[in-house]
């Protein structure tokens, strides 16, 4: 039997909140009428449904959704086909397989830290069993490193990209550490690709601080929940360090 691939639920532990709450505040409308707080019980279930489709949506998002969004950030790229890719925060790896299989002379280099409340079955053997089902294990490595220290050498990349993860850096200077990583490594003339939630908009001001041209930015788009963006941008060929 073929091994299909699978992407796992984001934020599961607060799907998982969302619809036992919503389960719980519907049953409520059940309290019998002889207990004092049947009123106020009673008056729950609209709490509950909206609990329940705020799961759904989120369910939704993880398993259709983020699929649309993420081809859309790659198509931000004119492929050639050759290219040499970094995928941060890679998870079970939805965008770097997608990414192998626009680089069939190329490689993805993936790295993530592995946080299971991120993501559900976080982890890199994930990710390699579904390259090996997209048949695209021969050009996919995954490495365990932090986005805030990246282990590659200056102008690794032609191609930096990361979707739903540098936002999980709880400080801005730490998130701010991440683009830089990603702007130290990509070659100029190469590009980086982000789609994120929360923050994404500083991202792209500190990457035209740092020098980046051809910037452009897609959104709002409703994910999950929070409002996210998504957006490109070129290192130029001029600068030969940085």
């Amino acid at each position: 039997m073929a091994i299909r691939e699978t992407y796992g639920i984001d934020a599961p532990g607060v799907v998982r909140t969302l619809g036992l709450v919503g389960i719980i505040c519907i049953g409520c409308r059940f309290v019998p009428t002889r207990f004092a707080m049947a009123p106020v019980a009673h008056n729950l279930w609209m709490t509950g449904v909206s609990s329940l489709l705020a799961a759904a949506w989120m369910l939704a998002s993880s398993l259709w959704i983020k699929k649309k969004v993420m081809c859309s950030l790659l198509s931000q790229r004119d492929w050639r086909g050759d290219e040499i890719v970094l995928d941060i925060g890679c998870g079970r790896g939805l965008l770097a397989i997608e990414a192998a299989r626009r680089v069939p002379l190329g490689r993805v280099y993936g790295v993530d830290i592995w946080q299971a409340d991120d993501l559900s079955g976080n982890n890199p053997e994930a990710i390699r069993v579904n390259a090996a089902a997209a048949g695209v294990s021969d050009r996919v490595f995954v490495e365990t490193e932090d986005a805030r220290h990246l282990p590659y050498s200056d102008q690794t990349f032609d191609v930096v990209a990361s979707m739903t993860a540098i936002h999980n850096i709880a400080d801005a200077e730490g998130r701010r550490q991440a683009i830089a990583e990603a702007w130290r490594v990509v070659r100029p003339g190469g590009q980086i690709l982000i789609f994120d939630i929360r923050h994404a908009k500083s991202y792209l001001q500190d990457l035209r601080t740092f020098g980046a041209i051809d910037t452009q930015h897609f959104g709002p788009i409703i994910l999950w929940g929070p409002v996210g963006w998504r957006f490109s941008a070129t290192k130029p060929v001029e600068l030969s360090s940085q």
